[in-house]
């Protein structure tokens, strides 16, 4: 089964499509690294989401990438504790278009289920850190225009404003973001509104 996500656009100002090679690098002028690839931007926004909020679930071998003509997703070939991210074949040769996407999906890849579990705190919190990650890589202008993730985003922003580090706190209790409940988020913080709390943990319907 697929964990799908927002078929996450570009957005009309966000046509700075910096072509690369998909998996090919060349050394640095400074002989002290490479040119990015889609592969090493991977590795770059997994480890600063760790640092974020936590480790990923190592239970699950990632398998690398590849591209569909569908929306960006993870897959799990065999249900066998493999997982693949796909992302969308625009993003081949737009550097921000797969910034963005394979930013969102690393959020999915801390805690895989298997299937179509995301809750409203994963999907938002895959939203807000795809913003994030490629905005700081120098693509600001991607945004995701659905609804749905939209208002999971906020929903985040509110409980990060409690505590910017209320993700890596609650995943020391339940490490499945997916299964976080609404009475753990009220245990840790009693000011949070059990009505967001559940809405945080309700599961994500994208909706139109």
């Amino acid at each position: 089964m697929a964990l799908l996500t927002s078929p996450l656009s570009s957005g009309k100002e966000a046509l700075q499509k910096a072509m690369f090679p998909t998996t090919i690098t060349e050394p640095l002028p400074t002989n002290d690294g490479y040119t990015w690839t889609i592969a090493s931007r991977i590795a770059q926004a997994m480890r600063e989401a760790e640092s974020l909020y936590g480790p990923r679930d190592k239970n699950y071998f990632f398998a690398g990438f590849e591209f569909c003509k569908d929306a960006p997703q993870l897959w799990y070939p065999g249900n066998c504790m493999r997982v693949v991210m796909q992302l969308n074949i625009n993003a081949m040769n737009d550097a921000g278009l797969a910034a963005y996407q394979l930013s969102h999906e690393v959020i999915h890849l801390l805690s895989p289920t298997g299937g179509r579990n995301a809750n409203v705190m994963e999907e938002g919190l895959a939203l807000y850190f795809s913003e994030y990650f490629s905005g700081k890589n120098g693509f600001p202008n991607i945004r995701c225009t659905i609804p749905s993730y939209i208002d999971a985003r906020n929903h985040v922003l509110e409980l990060l404003k409690k505590d910017k580090d209320a993700i890596r706190t609650l995943r020391t209790i339940e490490p499945c973001i997916s299964k976080i409940t609404a009475d753990q988020i009220c245990e840790r913080y009693p000011d949070i509104s059990p009505i967001l709390a559940k809405l945080l943990t309700s599961k994500f319907e994208r909706g139109a």
